[in-house]
């Protein structure tokens, strides 16, 4: 079976399951999951794929945000010093969490953003997304792990994925600067 029936078949699936999800309202508890909780599922349940689906090896977790420790200078701030290593060593605030370098119908590879149900994007991951557009991947955010696993297999489909987030301004580029590097 060829990597796009075989995402069809998993997203006609998926979209059985998650309405049977929404009408007995087994998908309740999950409103309440943080967003690690939904990247959580979406990593199970792409693992269980891929025999299904081979290119779901190549999906990964990029390990820009996420809680750090934190400790108390002398002077009585806050501060992560594993936030200030990864800045150190190139992370960028914002890249989107999820990552899958497959190239398939003119698209360079996925990336996402991936939010709890209630999360909102802040600036620099919307600028993020902006500019993997523009290089040619398939970038946006998802909200909760189940609209994730659409994402991700209509990526799959030759007809590009309906996009979740999209920018107002008509120069989404000049509106929308990355964040530099080597700082928060």
């Amino acid at each position: 079976m060829s990597v796009t029936a075989a995402a069809q078949r998993l997203l006609q699936e998926a979209r059985s399951e998650d309405n049977r999800a929404q009408r007995l309202r087994t998908d309740v508890p999950e409103q309440a999951w943080d967003e690690e909780r939904h990247h959580v599922n979406l990593i199970v349940w792409a693992a269980a794929h891929i025999p299904d689906l081979p290119p779901l090896a190549l999906l990964f977790h990029v390990p820009n945000g996420g809680k750090r420790e934190q400790r108390v200078s002398r002077s009585g701030q806050r501060y992560s010093p594993e936030a200030a290593r990864l800045l150190r060593m190139g992370t960028r605030t914002g890249y989107p969490d999820l990552a899958l370098d497959h190239p398939i119908h003119g698209r360079a590879g996925l990336r996402l953003e991936l939010k709890s149900l209630t999360g909102t994007l802040r600036p620099d991951q919307r600028a993020w997304i902006v500019h993997l557009r523009h290089a040619g991947y398939h970038a946006d955010a998802a909200w909760g792990w189940r609209d994730a696993r659409r994402v991700l297999l209509e990526y799959f489909l030759p007809a590009p994925p309906a996009t979740r987030w999209t920018p107002r301004s008509k120069t989404p580029l000049d509106d929308h600067p990355l964040p530099p590097l080597g700082h928060k």
